[in-house]
């Protein structure tokens, strides 16, 4: 890891601060890559009539995302922070994105689980499906954007993950607004009015 220059702190306590946008820094193509020689082919096979509505992914955003072990405050005041001011865990969510590929990078960390939900829009979207999932540096997890998850809190370490959302804008978000298909709505008159459609 690269120390940095301004404050003598590594790459980690950077990068714990914000995700990193892997097209920001120039690393685009590693994007690019992620998508036409993993996620495409992967997806055709899983998500071809649920998630991408008989279409493509054909958009794609990566960034790595950090979390960090929390640790006592040097104040007497008896709450905990993050090291840097960075995050430890991230509560149940959704992406922004038909598919989901999350790739484990980094340093040693415990904690830091991803855990699974149901979809969006469905009577079961609380309940916990399977057991948590334990990252592993160079193993990765495709999963529904739609699928509510969350990480668990960092207790030791840095934990790092590359993240590459994938959208297919000539099938599920060219046939109706991304709202009503994230959420599930089945009837025709969409919530968010016509001009996201």
């Amino acid at each position: 890891i690269l120390k940095s220059q301004d404050n003598g702190n590594d790459d980690a306590s950077i990068l714990s601060k914000r995700p990193i946008d892997l097209d920001t820094i120039g690393l685009g193509w590693i994007n690019d890559l992620l998508l036409h020689l993993v996620v495409r082919p992967i997806s055709r096979h899983l998500y071809q009539d649920t998630e991408c509505a008989g279409g493509d992914l054909d958009w794609r955003q990566g960034y790595v995302a950090s979390y960090e072990a929390v640790t006592p405050t040097t104040s007497s005041s008896s709450n905990s922070k993050a090291g840097s001011g960075g995050r430890n865990r991230l509560v149940a969510h959704t992406d922004d994105s038909e598919v989901t590929l999350n790739i484990g990078l980094g340093q040693d960390f415990e904690g830091g689980l991803l855990e699974f939900h149901g979809l969006r829009g469905d009577a079961n979207h609380q309940e916990l499906i399977g057991d948590a999932y334990e990252p592993v540096k160079g193993r990765a997890v495709l999963h529904a954007g739609r699928h509510f998850h969350q990480v668990t809190q960092v207790t030791k370490g840095h934990r790092f993950a590359l993240i590459l959302w994938a959208r297919s804008w000539s099938g599920v978000r060219a046939q109706t607004c991304p709202c009503c298909w994230m959420n599930r709505r089945q009837e025709n008159n969409c919530l968010c009015g016509p001009r996201w459609n």
